[in-house]
């Protein structure tokens, strides 16, 4: 639960706040400039290692911008079921790359539409019933996927760091990628909080001149390139013959889906916590929303060509980094992809980026990224058996991605799906925390309708219950005070409509070495209880009687957690106890 001493006071502008256009513009710029390089650096090998012509490249690239563009856009929105309020970058996802090869080789565009399409009703699928998967997807996982996404991928972004052109001096990378992780450090450590916004661009841009001093800057590319165009659109379509090589690589779609889906709720997760001056409790409607939108966009890739796509990895870094986390700064940016798209020339100027420059700063932010997974780990608490699952899932997959598990023995099929230590990884992590739960205790569990008349039965299974694990009077009494207020403040919450359906409420409870741990499982669109609970300090007088529910459960429970999703509303209480 979030504690109200812990605050940002680093973020200049919240999600609701809006700079003026001159800033949104320029932070626009930054949540794209390096994008756009990755992004034709994928679209580059999997159409040429895919054996696809030089038109198919310039169209997957076209099209790709244009839809992690709309992406974007819609990502700062909340429309029904779609839409997350905050600037999240949508990219094309380089851990299909494998897979999108493969397909591309065997089965050509037509197939690799289609699996690209079945690929996006699965992630409607899957994070509709996100809230099935809460005991799988929790803090402990989140934190370690976002550990795993900076640990594996490093020694890849590290081995870029000396690629320069032909004939440059043997001191321009060091010099290169050196000047531009002082300037960052510099900033970051030693700047007014106004100045952190500008970190990311002051520090390129220094690299970049030092660059154009030593003519290591390709200028000469970008005064070539054409100031306007559109590709030709290739044959567009979907191959829907279902073969026998769709059903071959569509298990490699599916691993690669989930393996990034899990990806990104890590740092949609994250950015909930950093973008607020007072963090706020995890809201999993928007993680919906985010991912719901990430399948909607894989949608229309499918329908025009494009490569499939995901949340970007580094919102809650970026964030960190430049105290910016304004939405209006993530409409800015999707529309200067859609640009960027018939724009050729600029295009250029950003792929232009010497490497030693790019790969400084993606460092600088793998780094924050890395800490930002540890304070989630330990958010959640830290036992024995989590740390051995946090611990052995991060080496895994450094040692899967590095090649230094048996690898002699990966080979085909085997080393495409092991390969990716983010896969690797992620598919270790949830695993295990799958296994602990299945072996966990047994839950208690029963229904009722959601209303005060059924507090003589949730109080007379809470107490057989306390009875049953042997706890003394005293804390069968904390117990039964908690579960009365947790009702109480869910109901304080629920909507007064005398025409709104009944709701009923599933009460379980399990024992947890010494604590017992209570979950309340309704439909209700109130208030966070998690966040009403962590600033209580800051309201010190009794407003009405709700708040009064609120600080009894307060002094109850150990622990309060509430996870809002489209389907549910979740709180878990935790009670200590003794026998």
């Amino acid at each position: 639960m979030a504690s109200a001493s812990q605050t940002n006071e680093g973020i200049l502008y919240q999600p609701d706040e809006r700079p003026n256009h001159l800033s949104t513009l320029a932070h626009g710029f930054q949540h794209v400039m390096g994008a756009i390089g990755a992004m034709a650096a994928t679209a580059s090998i999997v159409s040429v290692a895919g054996g696809q012509s030089e038109d198919y490249l310039a169209w997957i690239f076209f099209s790709s911008l244009v839809v992690c563009g709309l992406g974007r856009i819609l990502q700062t929105l909340r429309f029904w079921r779609f839409g997350s309020g905050y600037p999240l970058s949508v990219v094309s996802a380089s851990a299909f790359i494998a897979v999108c090869i493969t397909t591309l080789s065997g089965g050509g565009p037509a197939m690799l539409s289609s699996l690209i399409a079945v690929s996006a009703l699965l992630q409607f699928l899957v994070i509709s019933r996100l809230s099935l998967l809460r005991r799988i997807i929790t803090p402990t996982v989140a934190g370690t996927v976002l550990m795993l996404m900076s640990a594996t991928i490093i020694s890849t972004v590290l081995g870029r760091l000396p690629d320069m052109p032909a004939g440059a001096p043997g001191a321009a990378a060091p010099v290169l990628a050196g000047s531009t992780i002082v300037v960052l450090v510099g900033i970051r450590l030693f700047a007014p909080a106004v100045w952190q916004q500008w970190v990311p661009i002051v520090g390129i841009a220094v690299g970049c001149v030092i660059a154009s001093v030593w003519g290591l800057y390709d200028f000469q590319r970008t005064l070539e390139a054409p100031w306007v165009g559109i590709p030709a659109a290739p044959h567009l379509g979907l191959d829907l013959g279902f073969g026998v090589t769709f059903w071959a690589l569509l298990p490699g779609f599916v691993v690669v889906i989930m393996a990034t889906t899990i990806n990104s709720i890590s740092d949609t997760v994250a950015i909930q916590q950093v973008a607020w001056r007072r963090p706020k409790a995890t809201d999993f409607r928007m993680v919906q929303g985010a991912h719901n939108v990430v399948a909607l966009t894989n949608l229309l890739a499918a329908l025009v060509g494009a490569l499939p796509n995901m949340v970007g990895g580094a919102n809650s870094a970026r964030v960190i980094l430049t105290g910016v986390a304004s939405r209006l700064i993530g409409v800015y940016a999707g529309l200067i992809l859609i640009l960027v798209a018939v724009l050729p020339k600029v295009i250029a100027l950003a792929v232009a980026i010497p490497r030693p420059v790019l790969v400084s700063y993606m460092v600088f932010m793998l780094a924050l990224l890395f800490v930002q997974g540890m304070r989630i780990v330990l958010s959640d608490g830290m036992d024995g058996r989590k740390a051995t699952v946090v611990g052995l899932s991060l080496w895994l997959g450094v040692g899967f991605q590095n090649q230094l598990i048996f690898p002699d023995f990966l080979t085909g099929t085997l080393q495409t799906l092991l390969s990716n230590g983010m896969t690797t990884g992620s598919v270790c992590v949830v695993a295990l925390t799958a296994l602990m739960e299945l072996t966990s205790l047994r839950r208690s569990r029963m229904n009722v309708e959601m209303s005060m008349s059924s507090l003589p039965d949730i109080d007379r299974f809470l107490r057989g219950f306390a009875e049953r694990s042997g706890w003394n009077g005293t804390s069968l009494d904390r117990l039964r005070s908690a579960g009365e207020e947790t009702l109480a403040s869910l109901l304080a919450r629920d909507s007064e409509e005398k025409d709104e359906p009944k709701r009923r409420l599933t009460v379980n409870a399990r024992r947890t070495d010494s604590s017992i741990e209570l979950e309340f499982m309704a439909i209700s669109e109130g208030e966070n209880l998690e966040d009403r609970l962590a600033y209580l300090n800051d309201e010190p007088e009794i407003q009405d009687d709700s708040e009064l529910s609120f600080r009894l459960l307060r002094h109850y429970a150990s622990s309060v957690q509430h996870r809002k999703y489209h389907d549910m509303d979740i709180v878990t209480v935790l009670v200590e106890g003794q026998l």
